[in-house]
């Protein structure tokens, strides 16, 4: 398990791409070397398995690019994502995808992750002449259990009014050209509204607008296409016929991960799978009447039992014959986030690109795949960037910064701020500093705790000697308002469509020629 911390670049204009770009090719053929022997998928050898679900998967690709069906003996480099209006930081990796595409000859293949859902679809935006603020404006108000392969194409009325709203806005900001690009990303609308439904909409409108950097060298594929053939069946099928040992290895290397990295929150980087009543929770969705929810599993001999929250779905084989029982009785299963980069790097491809969220969480999918399979995936690597519009910052955003950050000193470090302190104030100080001190020593329990208690009272007590400073300081932040100006303009989660497309695929390292 690798020990990199990945870590999103704070300014503007930098970029992580780990391994470096000029070491990818080389992690690509190392990819291709690796033996699968002895691993096996529903009983079919790992290697005969992922020449199958790659020859499948470039099929529903040239179908849905409209390109002729990629050789599916070549090399093959996967990433995945939902079709939101995500920031640049997300869309370099589109541009490193037709990078890796164009140095190495392998082929491209980006999942359109249509089977999440989160809720509504929206985007932040700048506006305002005076202060600047971020405003949010949603195109789709989704219910957070409605995926995006379920939801309808935004009608001709919802798509104006989202694009006039946003119109308005970027017309407050003083900077020149957001508007237009606004305007180009939508022209795309067109062509896109024979869509199936919100997730390929959005897919095709970020598509033609990545193409004005050039057309991209990747083809692409719906991931709900995907979970819905013969070879995602069995891999899930072969997940769940052990729910026992499924649920033992998923929750134990999460657990492990979170004592490594002394992680408190039970849900990072995923929940645990739950039990109920002798039905295991599986890293599964189950899609039904539009609606996704989290998969339930029983073992009663050879028969798996299959549940939501709500009620059984199905009892089907738990061996392979089980594969077309799914398909029979019209099961739509979907993959939560680490089941989808296990099938990709297991089964499909030989390189597979992450963010920094991912690739925090892959090392998680290493392990599990490790306890289950008895083999390693393919490599990942991880690119983001961090890109900001070149608007304003006003001198109150940095003013309120440093008011805020005074404001908390003068709270929790009072004793840095007092002026010639008396007698009875320096014996607090005093105090103060050797408990810090022997903190620091202290094991966890009930004389820190203890500890950290007074710490606090003794920084109660002195900042009453600083009430007029901290009064005249909290005084002067009502009066610049409830918008951060600063924070407006230094904000990296704008949506792509207000950036130029060849910027982005210059920080990927696109030479001008390649696209």
């Amino acid at each position: 398990m690798t020990t990199l911390d990945y870590a999103t670049p704070a300014r503007s204009g930098e970029v992580l791409i780990e391994p470096a770009p000029d070491r990818l090719p080389a992690l690509l053929t190392a990819a291709r070397a690796a033996r699968w022997e002895g691993v096996e998928i529903l009983g079919v050898p790992l290697a005969e398995f992922r020449r199958r679900t790659r020859t499948r998967a470039l099929r529903l690709a040239a179908e849905y690019t409209e390109v002729p069906v990629p050789d599916a003996a070549q090399p093959l480099v996967v990433m995945g994502h939902q079709p939101v209006l995500f920031h640049p930081g997300i869309w370099i990796k589109y541009f490193l995808l037709t990078r890796i595409a164009h140095d190495t000859r392998a082929t491209g293949l980006h999942l359109i992750v249509d089977t999440d859902a989160g809720g509504p679809v929206g985007a932040d935006l700048p506006a305002g002449r005076d202060h600047l603020v971020r405003v949010r404006e949603t195109l789709a108000d989704l219910a957070g259990d409605v995926p995006l392969e379920s939801a309808p194409v935004p009608t001709a009325v919802a798509w104006e009014g989202f694009l006039g709203r946003a119109r308005q806005h970027l017309a407050t900001v003083p900077v020149a050209g957001l508007a237009a690009r606004l305007d180009r990303w939508a022209a795309g609308a067109e062509k896109a509204r024979g869509s199936r439904h919100l997730g390929e909409f959005l897919a095709r409108l970020r598509r033609r607008y990545e193409s004005g950097a050039g057309a991209p060298r990747y083809v692409e594929a719906s991931m709900a296409a995907l979970s819905d053939t013969p070879e995602f069946r069995a891999f899930a099928l072969h997940l769940l016929r052990d729910p026992a040992a499924l649920r033992r290895a998923f929750n134990g290397r999460l657990e492990a991960y979170r004592r490594e990295r002394r992680l408190r929150s039970a849900a990072n980087p995923f929940p645990n799978l739950a039990e109920e009543g002798g039905r295991v929770e599986a890293p599964l969705w189950v899609v039904r009447s539009g609606r996704r929810a989290s998969l339930y599993v029983a073992r009663a001999g050879d028969r798996l039992e299959l549940s939501t929250a709500s009620g059984p779905v199905a009892a089907i084989p738990a061996d392979a014959s089980g594969v077309q029982a799914l398909e029979d009785a019209g099961i739509a299963l979907r993959p939560k986030a680490m089941t989808l980069t296990m099938f990709a790097r297991l089964c499909l491809g030989d390189v597979f690109i992450h963010g920094v969220g991912g690739g925090r969480y892959d090392r998680v999918t290493d392990a599990i795949v490790h306890d289950l399979f008895g083999c390693a995936p393919v490599p990942y690597a991880v690119a983001t960037a961090t890109l900001h519009l070149p608007l304003p910052a006003e001198a109150s955003g940095d003013e309120r910064r440093a008011l805020q950050q005074l404001q908390v000193d003068l709270r929790h470090n009072p004793d840095r701020h007092l002026a010639g302190a008396n007698e009875a104030e320096q014996r607090l100080v005093d105090e103060k500093w050797r408990l810090i001190r022997e903190v620091g020593a202290m094991r966890p329990g009930r004389a820190r705790r203890e500890a950290t208690r007074r710490i606090r009272e003794i920084n109660a007590e002195l900042a009453v000697h600083l009430a007029r400073e901290i009064e005249r300081v909290e005084t002067r932040l009502s009066a610049l308002g409830d918008a951060d100006p600063g924070g407006a303009a230094g904000y990296r989660e704008y949506p792509y469509f207000l950036f130029e497309p060849a910027e982005v695929a210059a920080l990927a390292g696109i030479p001008a020629k390649a696209t």
